[in-house]
């Protein structure tokens, strides 16, 4: 089941999203659940009691709250990181206020059947990523953890460290094992190395930086194909998270 939001003051455009995104989602024979409100107040008051969404339409000019306020709510005060907001407006040029929500992206009205799809599939397909896991062995039990919640991981001798968002786990394996059970995404960077793209702070030539601090090093047989690799993926993040210019 997909939980759609859609907040916006004007109760026609709400209408007609609502009814653009029930068409897209039967077109799609996917489930699918839409909330709407026309105050960042309201929204705030229900996502405080714990209603869930998947993906937001947040308009920008709210009357009293505006929309990067409730953003700035969802991001520091939930701190919501995975609900995908995409602001809609009638205006351009609020590029630089909208980056530190990080959202999904922004339309401007009227709103298109064709990008609506687009954004929707986009998130669908991140969403679906998000939620594949990593699966390891440590002696006679299988676990499984959510790819999102690894950073990379480093190859000892004959076992695995794993480091991930909140800790790391050992387990015996071999690296290739581990890379051919990955989703697109991570990338292997020396022998002994396998990051995911999505928590690097800094590349280089030579090595990358991982959110958490760690940096490693990228071995001379694989640096071509890494960097050819990382600008590809680079492109795809920017194409994926383009607005209007301010």
């Amino acid at each position: 089941m997909y939980r759609v939001g859609i907040c916006d003051d004007d109760t026609i455009l709400c209408s007609l999203l609502e009814e653009q995104i029930q068409a897209l989602f039967v077109e799609i024979s996917t489930g699918f659940e839409i909330e709407v409100w026309y105050d960042g107040e309201s929204l705030e008051n229900d996502l405080k009691k714990g209603i869930g969404l998947d993906i937001l339409f947040l308009d920008i000019e709210l009357l009293q709250k505006n929309g990067v306020e409730v953003g700035a709510f969802i991001r520091d005060e939930m701190g919501d990181t995975e609900l995908h907001i995409v602001y809609i407006s009638s205006k351009q040029g609020y590029a630089m206020e909208l980056f530190k929500m990080q959202p999904l992206d922004f339309l401007v009205k009227p709103i298109s059947g064709q990008k609506l799809k687009e954004v929707i599939t986009r998130s669908m397909r991140r969403k679906k990523y998000a939620e594949s896991c990593f699966e390891y062995q440590k002696g006679s039990q299988i676990f499984r953890i959510p790819v999102k919640e690894i950073l990379y991981f480093m190859s000892m001798d004959k076992k695995i460290l794993m480091i991930k968002k909140d800790g790391q786990e050992e387990f015996y394996g071999k690296l290739k094992n581990v890379m051919r059970q990955l989703p697109v995404g991570f990338l292997m960077i020396h022998q002994s190395y396998v990051i995911h793209q999505e928590y690097v702070s800094e590349y280089s030539y030579e090595s990358v930086k991982m959110m958490n601090g760690d940096v490693l090093s990228v071995s001379k047989p694989y640096r071509k194909e890494v960097r050819a690799k990382v600008k590809q993926f680079l492109k795809e993040k920017m194409n994926n998270s383009t607005f209007p210019p301010a």
